[in-house]
């Protein structure tokens, strides 16, 4: 199962600073504490929402879900997942440094889910 972050809770998700909390059990370059991922989000000098409107812009989807992740290589930012307009479900990268947007390729993405026999996710 996906971590879903609805569009809705983003205030107060970040407020609460815990926006895009690294899953425990994913493997990326680097793990960062709460601390320094609260850090790193505030210098980032983008919001998650300022990364969700840039993500539909340069898409033309509806953001499903995002969070504060690392693009396993070394560079942190926002991933957003997006709806496009065939229901079609795209992983997007954004960059906060740049603002570039790039698409997360599928091999990327498969690395944070976990399938049981059945074929479903486990996250």
């Amino acid at each position: 199962m996906k971590r879903i972050i609805p569009l809705t809770l983003i205030p107060v998700t970040l407020a609460a600073g815990v926006a895009g909390a690294a899953w425990a059990g994913s493997e990326t370059t680097a793990e960062m504490t709460d601390a320094e991922e609260i850090q790193a989000v505030q210098a980032s000098g983008m919001t998650l929402t300022q990364a969700v409107d840039t993500a539909q812009k340069e898409t033309g989807g509806i953001a499903i879900s995002a969070g504060w992740e690392d693009n396993d290589q070394g560079v942190w930012g926002y991933e957003v997942e997006i709806a496009d307009a065939s229901s079609a479900m795209q992983t997007w990268f954004v960059d906060p440094s740049s603002g570039a947007v790039t698409k997360v390729t599928e091999a990327d993405d498969d690395d944070d889910h976990e399938q049981d026999e059945d074929g479903e996710d486990n996250d």
